[in-house]
C-alpha cells in the first residue's frame, strides 16, 4: 500500500511538474510571438518611412529636372556658343539626376541612407552649377 501511495504521489507530482513546464513553454512561445510581431511592425514602419523618403527625393529630383529643362529651352533660343556649352553641362546634370532616380528606385532599406546622401549631393551640385553658370555668363541671364 505504501508503494502504491508513493507511486500515486510521484505520478501526481510529475503531472504537476509537466503542467508547469507546459505553461512556461506556452508563455515563452507567446513572448517569442509577441517579439516577432513587434519586429515585423517595426520593419513595416521603417519600410513606410523609407518609401515616404523615396517619394520626397523623387519629387525633388523631378522638380529640379523640370527647372533644368526650362533653362535648356530658354538657352536654345539664344543660339550662342556659350549657351550651347551651358546646355551641354545642364544635359549632363540632368543625366546624372536620371541616374539618381534609378538609384532611388533600386535602393533597399539597407542602402537607403547612402542613396539619400548621394541624391542630396547631386541636388546640391545641380543647384551650385546653375548658380555658377549664371555668375559666369551674366549676359545670357539678364
Amino acid at each position: 500500500m505504501r508503494k502504491l501511495f508513493f507511486l500515486l504521489c510521484a505520478t501526481a507530482f510529475m503531472a504537476c511538474n509537466n503542467t508547469g513546464n507546459d505553461a512556461a513553454d506556452e508563455r515563452l512561445n507567446d513572448g517569442v510571438q509577441d517579439l516577432k510581431e513587434g519586429v515585423e511592425m517595426k520593419a513595416d514602419t521603417a519600410g513606410a518611412y523609407i518609401n515616404e523618403q523615396k517619394e520626397k527625393a523623387t519629387a525633388a529630383i523631378n522638380e529640379r529636372k523640370k527647372e533644368i529643362d526650362e533653362k535648356i529651352e530658354a538657352l536654345k533660343k539664344d543660339g550662342s556658343r556659350k549657351s550651347a556649352e551651358i546646355r551641354k553641362k545642364l544635359d549632363d546634370t540632368r543625366t546624372d539626376l536620371d541616374r539618381k532616380l534609378e538609384d532611388i528606385k533600386n535602393s533597399t532599406t539597407d542602402t537607403w541612407e547612402a542613396t539619400k546622401q548621394d541624391v542630396d549631393k547631386a541636388l546640391d551640385k545641380a543647384s551650385g552649377e546653375w548658380q555658377e553658370f549664371k555668375r559666369d555668363f551674366k549676359e545670357l541671364f539678364k
